[in-house]
């Protein structure tokens, strides 16, 4: 099953008819410049598949990490986010390299990017749950919604957009606030702009645009 992660290539390969914009952010494509020559060197090396790369960066990224995050291991567990966010992306370009891109490769990545987001909000709850578990419900509700309305629009043909609250953006900001050890403050952050950026996104969906299919009674 390999990895597929939609680009703006692939947005260019479909036909006019079906053509939805995939938003990258400019955070997304400072990220992407350095992944794209990482997967240049590791392309050559069968054995890693991306998959495995898919798979790897959901296990450091959301169990292991949360772990530590629950232990206040703030340092190590800053590392496996960092690392964790770089072969997230890796995973897709390695396919890409390979020609190995495949939907059920994107839905996997996709799916289990969720349950690392989870993980990692989990964990910042569980920190302090009597001060921080309001408001990082809700910014679990804004990671959540931001990817689904996404996902939803294009599935609807209709194209997205670029926002604040992308998950390179969530990720850095989970970075800065492990490094500070200012995990309610992170919280905050976070539940503001994951909201905001879901706002926006769902504004810009209820739009009607050129590309809007005929509407459905879902």
């Amino acid at each position: 099953m390999p990895k597929h992660s939609p680009s703006v290539q692939d947005a260019a390969e479909m036909p006019e008819e079906t053509k939805i914009t995939v938003p990258l952010s400019l955070l997304d494509r400072i990220v992407q410049f350095f992944t794209i020559k990482l997967a240049r060197s590791l392309a050559r090396f069968t054995w890693i598949t991306p998959n495995r790369v898919t798979w790897l960066s959901a296990s450091i990224g959301g169990p292991l990490t949360g772990w530590l995050i629950i232990q206040q291991q703030y340092g190590l567990a800053t590392a496996l986010v960092v690392i964790s966010g770089l072969m997230d992306g890796l995973d897709g370009d390695i396919a890409r390299e390979r020609n190995l891109t495949s939907i059920e490769g994107g839905i996997l990545d996709s799916v289990l990017d969720r349950y690392v987001d989870f993980f990692l909000i989990a964990a910042l709850i569980l920190v302090n749950p009597n001060e921080h578990l309001i408001v990082g419900l809700i910014a679990l509700l804004g990671t959540t919604m931001v990817p689904y309305i996404r996902a939803r629009s294009e599935v609807a043909g209709k194209s997205s957009i670029a926002s604040i609250g992308s998950r390179a953006t969530r990720i850095v900001l989970i970075i800065l606030g492990l490094l500070t050890q200012q995990v309610f403050i992170l919280l905050v952050v976070l539940a503001i702009i994951s909201n905001i950026a879901a706002i926006h996104r769902f504004w810009f969906a209820l739009v009607p645009g050129e590309d809007s299919p005929t509407p459905s009674s879902e």
